[in-house]
């Protein structure tokens, strides 16, 4: 099965998926992701202290079917700057609307993703919001 379409079907073909995270453009460490989906598997990912991350999902294991997904991002007591190594502060907008919405396909190359300190607003819409992008 090359997507997702919310059949009962366990077999998904993975893509490998990996990115890069910046917080202002200084990579973010110890971010983390989630790829939401209504019909396909969740995708997580924590990046390293250069920014780096691979999703993978719980199922499945690495990478993630075809398929549009949201894409929240939170912080925790660990989220640095990655060159300085100082706290950095996940603005709550992000977990609770994300990033917006990315297409997964195989011709996806890697993604990247630049957070503000004080986002003025996000375009995402929810999971199940197709027209959210």
């Amino acid at each position: 099965m090359g997507g997702c379409s919310g059949r009962s079907t366990v077999r998904y073909e993975m893509l490998p998926v990996e990115g890069v995270i910046t917080l202002d453009g200084e990579p973010l460490a110890d971010a983390e992701l989630m790829f939401d989906s209504v019909a396909c598997p969740r995708g997580f990912g924590v990046s390293d202290a250069a920014g780096r991350f691979t999703v993978i999902t719980r199922q499945y294991g690495a990478g993630l079917p075809a398929g549009s997904y949201r894409v929240l991002v939170t912080g925790s007591e660990k989220t640095r700057l990655g060159k300085s190594g100082r706290p950095a502060k996940v603005a709550n907008v992000y977990g609770e609307s994300g990033l917006g919405r990315v297409s997964i396909d195989p011709d996806s190359g890697p993604l990247s993703f630049n957070l503000e300190r004080n986002p003025r607003s996000i375009q995402g819409g929810s999971a199940d919001d197709p027209g959210g992008e």
